[in-house]
């Protein structure tokens, strides 16, 4: 018995001697395995940290951190009109840039302040923003409309001309200036489409259509009265039902607009004019604008800038089409001579710089009209003297 129980206590002590062996062996791993994983955890840590780090930093400074601002932003432009489409672009474009911080309220063809009303009511502060036909304002806005609004050669070289004259040192401070006075400030220029001679009856020639027009209608009268033709006050969107009545017989705008408008039905003759236009200022109230934060401030222009580069593409596209959507409707085009775009051009800027420097002599502005009548003169390569 007491063999027994000695073999039982030697059995016990042989256990329990692997128990503690078999525990030590099993708590040096762990505590190993435990200092490796702990060590490398700190180490992937430590570099991945600056990463994270610069992510948030960079999820931050690409996200809108200004304040919310609603925009009351007039057209008086259709909303399918160029013009229109590039307000509408604009406002696309600046409330996802902000995640909806910025909402931009738009009122399209006039119906809450007309072509006529809305430079005042821009710079009074009754409106913020406003996409901008500076060409129906050459009275208010004498220095800036003594540019010529049409340029030759492409859509790109009228965006072109237009940020060269406004980086022109004096003519750039005179314009501001004038802008100035009426309490708005401009935040870019955006790209027109090319223009169109455009009649309701036959015609071969630019003189051919000076003789055979009575009443050609256009807003801005000056260059046309300039190669002969007899003008009557038209809005564009009157356009249509001023040829359906026999108001005017032949006009001249952006092709695109005047397909838009469905001129082709009530005047089947075009001609494109070798021009295109460029204007429809992104305008904001002074005021409103440097009330601001710089992060809204930022994002409307980058909204701006970016319209402008959509304006462009957007007007290149369309003119590309317009030849062939014009032929599909019916429409005769008319070819337009070297020698008669030489004359139509001359016409432009001569008829431009005369009206603008008559009107400087009665302002008292003539030197700053100089400044930018020169600036256009540089970019075009058109010889002036004053």
């Amino acid at each position: 018995m007491k063999k027994l129980i000695a073999l039982l206590l030697a059995l016990v002590m042989v256990f329990a001697m692997a128990a503690c062996s078999s525990s030590s062996d099993s708590s040096t791993t762990d505590e190993e395995e435990t200092t490796t994983e702990t060590e490398t955890t700190e180490a992937e840590a430590d570099a991945e940290a600056p990463a994270d780090e610069e992510a948030e930093t960079e999820t931050a400074e690409s996200g809108y951190t200004g304040e919310a601002v609603t925009i009351i932003f007039n057209s008086s432009y259709a909303e399918t009109e160029t013009a229109g489409v590039l307000a509408g672009y604009f406002k696309d474009y600046l409330e996802e840039l902000t995640d909806g911080a910025i909402t931009v309220n738009i009122s399209y063809g006039g119906t809450l302040f007309t072509v006529d009303d809305e430079l005042d009511a821009c710079g009074e502060g009754a409106i913020n923003m406003m996409i901008f036909g500076h060409s129906k304002h050459t009275s208010e806005l004498p220095v800036l409309n003594a540019l010529p609004d049409f340029a030759p050669e492409s859509i790109q070289n009228a965006v072109d001309y237009f940020d060269y004259v406004f980086a022109d040192e004096a003519a750039g401070a005179a314009i501001t200036a004038e802008a100035e006075e009426y309490g708005i400030t401009y935040l870019s220029v955006n790209a027109g489409g090319a223009n169109y001679f455009l009649a309701n009856f036959e015609f071969e020639n630019l003189t051919d259509l000076v003789a055979k027009s009575t009443a050609f209608g256009n807003m801005a009268p000056v260059k046309f009265e300039a190669i002969g033709f007899t003008v009557v006050g038209v809005y564009p969107w009157d356009c249509y039902s001023a040829f359906d009545t026999g108001l005017m017989d032949a006009s001249q705008m952006d092709g695109v607009g005047m397909y838009d408008m469905s001129l082709y039905e009530v005047a089947q003759y075009w001609m494109f004019d070798g021009t295109f236009a460029a204007g429809n200022f992104m305008t904001v109230n002074t005021e409103w604008w440097e009330s601001l934060s710089a992060e809204a401030q930022a994002a409307i222009q980058e909204a701006c800038d970016a319209t402008k580069a959509y304006s462009i593409e957007y007007n290149q596209s369309s003119y590309e089409e317009l030849e062939g959507n014009l032929e599909a409707k019916g429409v005769t085009l008319v070819d337009m001579t070297d020698e008669e775009f030489d004359q139509w051009w001359s016409a432009i800027f001569e008829s431009a710089a005369d009206d603008a420097l008559t009107a400087a002599e009665e302002n008292g502005n003539t030197e700053d009209v100089q400044a930018v009548l020169q600036a256009a003169a540089d970019f075009t390569g058109y010889d002036i003297t004053f």
